[in-house]
């Protein structure tokens, strides 16, 4: 069914013969926050920015993200989202073999297969709900060149401490580690998962994207964090002006509401833990524990598959996202993102309904 593998909400919306509104989207991972007065009227100031062309090298935007992020405005450039950043990587440095933990985000996978680098994946346990295990990274790492990490990880939502990650950088100078920090705004600073506050290893690039905690998706805004012959190689196998205007100027005013982080993620992490302990009431489902805004989940109930679920929530206009695709997961799992309270209530009784049609 169309929309029922990769989130696609416009596919799920047509599928059902509805509009993509009259669909509660539960699988894009963004905040449900509402847009502070500040970001309203600086998303109405941005308008005015169309009238001229973007600044093709984000000077301005560059600057303040570095005084924000703690770097060098040589250290970080600005792109279309994340997924840019993704793929142009490994077509600049040009990798022979990519390590990457997984489950992880399929684009991982994508990018390396594009820039025709072989791909490995090391498996992460279910046992112990996905953490990354830095020692079976390690073992992997003798002839890699290139390493993809999810921090915290999609789909899992397990975040790994910055100080195992700087570690292995430490261990293998000629191993780049692409550590993906998308949804770091969701995980708390007290634990540490995120490189960036500290000098950057020499073989290390951060992603990060100011749209996921202020749930701007529709954005398409990210930044990369590196050392100066890193920037370059990636940057030779970018395309120009990627960015748009409106971006440039939005993204200003977001790196200035960096500070709002803490409290923009307190609801959602209240309400993560709350729809979690919910789902792990309910006979049929397992639900791990994640540090994003986002729950990874698996049916076990016999017979039942994540796609079937997808499906009798999907006819409750409720759509979840089937990630039985991931590699090193079965098609027992799903992912569900954190909405409001309301909005997670009406999930958790679409569930219910759903696991009803399997019978006692």
């Amino acid at each position: 069914m169309a929309g029922m593998n990769d989130g696609d909400v416009y596919g799920a919306a047509a599928a059902e013969g509805v509009k993509p509104e009259e669909i509660l989207d539960f699988s894009a991972n963004v905040n449900p926050a509402p847009l502070s007065e500040a970001l309203r009227q600086a998303f109405q100031d941005a308008l005015q920015c169309l009238s001229r062309p973007p600044d093709p090298e984000a000077r301005e935007l560059r600057r303040r993200a570095a005084e924000v992020y703690g770097v060098s405005p040589d250290e970080v450039r600005v792109g279309n989202g994340v997924s840019e950043f993704l793929y142009a990587i490994p077509r600049g440095l040009r990798p022979r073999r990519v390590v990457m933990p997984a489950p992880c985000c399929t684009d991982y996978w994508r990018a390396s297969d594009y820039a025709g680098a072989e791909s490995e994946g090391v498996l992460s346990s279910e046992a112990k709900e996905f953490a990354l295990d830095p020692a079976q990274v390690e073992m992997r790492l003798s002839g890699t060149d290139m390493v993809f990490l999810g921090n915290p990880s999609d789909p899992t939502g397990v975040a790994t401490p910055a100080d195992a990650i700087r570690v292995l950088a430490k261990k293998f100078p000629g191993v780049t580690f692409v550590v993906d920090e998308s949804f770091m705004e969701f995980v708390p600073e007290t634990l540490g998962a995120s490189l960036l506050g500290a000098p950057l290893p020499a073989n290390a690039i951060v992603l990060r994207s100011p749209t996921a905690i202020h749930g701007l998706p529709g954005l398409r805004l990210a930044f990369m964090f590196a050392a100066r012959p890193l920037i370059e190689q990636v940057q030779s196998a970018r395309e120009p002006n990627a960015v748009s205007a409106l971006a440039l100027c939005a993204g200003e005013a977001l790196v200035a509401g960096a500070q709002e982080a803490p409290a923009l993620r307190q609801p959602v992490i209240a309400e993560r833990e709350r729809v979690r302990d919910e789902l792990s009431r309910t006979a049929g489902i397992r639900v791990f524990r994640s540090q994003a805004n986002f729950l990874l989940l698996k049916t076990t109930r016999p017979g039942l598959t994540a796609l079937q679920l997808c499906e009798r929530l999907l006819r409750q206009k409720v759509l979840i996202r089937n990630v039985a695709g991931y590699r090193g997961l079965d098609g027992r799992f799903a992912r569900v993102s954190v909405r409001s309270a309301s909005d997670n209530d009406r999930l958790l009784a679409a569930f219910r309904e759903a696991l009803a049609e399997s019978g006692k």
